[in-house]
């Protein structure tokens, strides 16, 4: 009878990192309205989704540092681009 070795035991499941393929997605899923741009609740929606524990001031923090044109909206494109860096450093996990 050959050696038996035990499966190992995971007792809390590891943070897993959306990847920016994932967070754009997310993103442009909460454009509700299909405008090719995010309004301040379209993305505040996207934070909650994301599961952000203050997503208004997330959502804040991400139009300041996001919107370049200060037009009120994330357009797609570079802006679309600076909005995912910004989530991929906040480091949001899949749960």
């Amino acid at each position: 009878m050959g050696r038996l070795i035990p499966e190992p035991v995971i007792t809390k499941p590891g943070k897993i990192p959306f990847t920016r393929e994932q967070l754009k997605k997310t993103f442009l899923d909460h454009d509700a309205n299909k405008d090719g741009k995010l309004s301040f609740d379209e993305l505040k929606s996207a934070f909650k989704y994301l599961k952000s524990r203050f997503p208004s001031i997330r959502t804040e923090l991400a139009f300041h540092k996001c919107d370049k044109d200060e037009s009120g909206s994330i357009d797609y494109g570079n802006e679309m681009d600076s909005l995912v860096d910004y989530a991929e450093k906040c480091g949001f996990t899949i749960t």
